[in-house]
């Protein structure tokens, strides 16, 4: 008779674990669908603004109804629901304290990506750190320096500080400044610059033309600036120097 009743109970047992198993499975299956049904709507509705966006917002979505359908699973399972959230909660609140700093690279990640100030392949300017963006991972932005060193920029320190991108389309506009003797013709200096400026045409934006702007004048000199459109602002202060170089050799033969 114990034996009996011992094995209906297994037995009962047994199929009340094989429903429960069966509505999980069901629950689970209907959580996947019902997420890639959401998901799409949701990636073809916020699409319209942004593809970075949709694609954030896509991910959220789903991560949400997986979370509820796996919470309503286990509550199918006999598990305390409270408990089960104020143990969820607690260990997500740990899991955050202690990648908090990774995390808060990845976030940055995200929002970088998302509202792109900047590619691979463009120059930016980080607080005292220049170069061209090679890279943009989970963790770091990388930069390759003009003097070729690669430099990893955590990703929350993007977003934290001021981003100068300095690649634009029309080129990069640089002001090179000379100090020349009063007694010079300053109709001279300025041809002679411009003659510099267009000998070094192959690092110039095309169809940009080098300007040539007076400053100040005091009674022993006359300053002036040499503009002009580089492609690459990188080479700054190589062309900078560059035409330092010509310009005094060149005006001191116009000196002499």
């Amino acid at each position: 008779m114990n034996l009996t009743i011992v094995s209906q109970i297994s037995i009962q047992f047994s199929v009340d674990l094989l429903q429960k198993l069966a509505t999980l499975g069901v629950i689970l299956a209907a959580t996947w669908i019902l997420s890639r049904i959401l998901g799409g709507f949701v990636s073809k509705t916020v699409g319209k603004l942004s593809s970075n966006v949709a694609r954030q917002a896509r991910r959220l979505a789903t991560y949400l109804i997986w979370l509820i359908g796996i919470l309503v699973g286990l509550d199918q399972l006999g598990l305390e629901l409270t408990l089960l959230l104020a143990i969820i909660t607690l260990g997500g609140i740990m899991i955050l304290f202690a990648l908090r700093d990774a995390l808060s690279n990845v976030a940055s990640h995200e929002i970088v990506t998302t509202y792109s100030p900047f590619k691979i392949g463009d120059w930016i300017q980080v607080g005292e750190l220049f170069g061209r963006v090679v890279d943009i991972t989970w963790m770091d932005t990388i930069l390759v320096t003009p003097d070729n060193e690669t430099v990893y920029i955590p990703n929350s320190r993007i977003t934290r500080s001021i981003v100068t991108n300095r690649t634009t389309p029309e080129g990069t506009r640089i002001s090179i400044p000379l100090t020349v003797d009063k007694t010079l013709n300053i109709s001279s200096v300025e041809k002679t610059l411009f003659e510099i400026g267009a000998e070094l045409s192959d690092e110039l934006v095309p169809d940009s033309k080098p300007e040539v702007r007076l400053t100040n004048m005091n009674n022993h000199s006359v300053e002036l600036v040499l503009l002009l459109k580089i492609n690459n602002p990188a080479k700054d202060g190589l062309i900078t120097s560059e035409v330092l170089k010509r310009a005094k050799n060149r005006l001191g033969e116009i000196e002499g």
